[in-house]
């Protein structure tokens, strides 16, 4: 099993885990969750280009979204959201994997054919 498949494996099981913590607070869909994977994908990217490992990169795409929640359990009438983790984790999964794709090690990756 490569790295990032053994991280994907040992990092799902824990979010999943996550979900009852927030079931009823919030629905799927929405603006908000377009909102995490969006900024989860950015970073996902952006972590990408200075790691050039996609494991690290997803790991370090998540920490921002799992501090939002962290944060967002310690206010009034804030839950944690399980459901906005997993969209964290989808969106930091495919920033790093666009990131591997667009970015080789030293350099950006553009092929032009005529």
């Amino acid at each position: 099993m490569t790295k990032p498949s053994r991280l994907l494996a040992s990092a799902l099981p824990a979010v999943f885990c996550l979900f009852p913590l927030g079931a009823l607070a919030d629905e799927w869909t929405g603006q908000d969750k377009q909102l995490h994977f969006a900024v989860s994908a950015v970073l996902g990217i952006a972590a990408y280009s200075h790691t050039h490992d996609r494991a690290q990169a997803f790991g370090w795409a998540m920490v921002p979204g799992i501090l939002k929640e962290v944060i967002d359990s310690q206010q009034d009438g804030n839950d944690f959201s399980g459901k906005d983790l997993a969209w964290d984790a989808l969106g930091a999964l495919a920033g790093a994997q666009v990131g591997h794709w667009a970015i080789g090690q030293n350099r950006v990756n553009w092929v032009k054919e005529f």
